[in-house]
């Protein structure tokens, strides 16, 4: 089957994400992706991920060393970054002269990125290494795997997934993907997982683009046989 339209599932934060999604958007060519993110968001993060980096760089020198390599102040490092979604698309769309949209309203990045300094803080960061906390790739592991049970057995919903900002987020992104699939060629969409979840009563993104018939897979699905026998059917 020849899919024009292939949603793709990260988790947030993933330390291999930019390579899985690299992999993924090599071998599935599409004319445009579009990333979970606001532009917002996009020209925010700009702004300031090199301030809030030499800010990070700094907490760290005044901490024990190898504070950095903290499970936790690793988390924190990749959540002032740039998104790995974000920079697979970009990074795609220059090689290959294909178009990379934003595609995410901004209420949320408006609310939290303007506190991204706090958690730089020397009394954060003195905080987060008290804690005992996995490995990003061990909690990345495990989201996956919650993902494959949520995907294998809808209708599924998480707690608090349908908040009417949540229904808005999803019905936006879900209009435009409609709109640009009637305009181009394979569209792949790069987003969080749980967007891609039926809820029980019918709605959400994925319902919405039922009709579009869009092949739905993880991140960390790309090596997998099964994905080249689904884009040759």
């Amino acid at each position: 089957m020849n899919f024009e339209l292939i949603l793709i599932g990260t988790v947030h934060g993933d330390p291999q994400g930019y390579e899985r999604l690299t992999n993924l958007l090599g071998r599935l060519r599409p004319e445009v992706v579009t990333v979970e993110i606001s532009r917002f968001s996009v020209r925010y993060r700009r702004a300031w991920e090199g301030r809030w980096k030499a800010r990070l760089q700094e907490t760290l020198a005044g901490l024990p060393p190898g504070a950095g390599g903290h499970p936790a102040i690793r988390m924190i490092a990749a959540q002032i970054a740039l998104p790995f979604e974000y920079r697979a698309a970009r990074d795609y769309g220059r090689r290959n002269r294909a178009r990379c949209l934003s595609l995410d309203l901004g209420a949320v990045s408006r609310r939290h990125l303007p506190r991204y300094g706090e958690l730089l803080s020397t009394v954060n960061l003195e905080a987060l290494l008290e804690k005992d906390t996995e490995p990003p790739e061990a909690l990345v592991a495990r989201e996956f795997q919650r993902a494959r049970l949520a995907l294998a057995h809808p209708p599924w919903r998480l707690a608090g997934q349908k908040s009417p900002e949540t229904l808005r987020r999803e019905l936006f992104v879900a209009r435009r993907l409609r709109r640009l699939a009637l305009k181009h060629g394979r569209i792949v969409h790069l987003g969080g997982w749980q967007h891609l979840v039926p809820w029980r009563d019918g709605d959400g993104m994925r319902a919405w683009l039922k009709d579009q018939q869009p092949l739905i897979i993880l991140a960390d699905e790309g090596d997998l046989p099964a994905l080249e026998e689904q884009l040759s059917d």
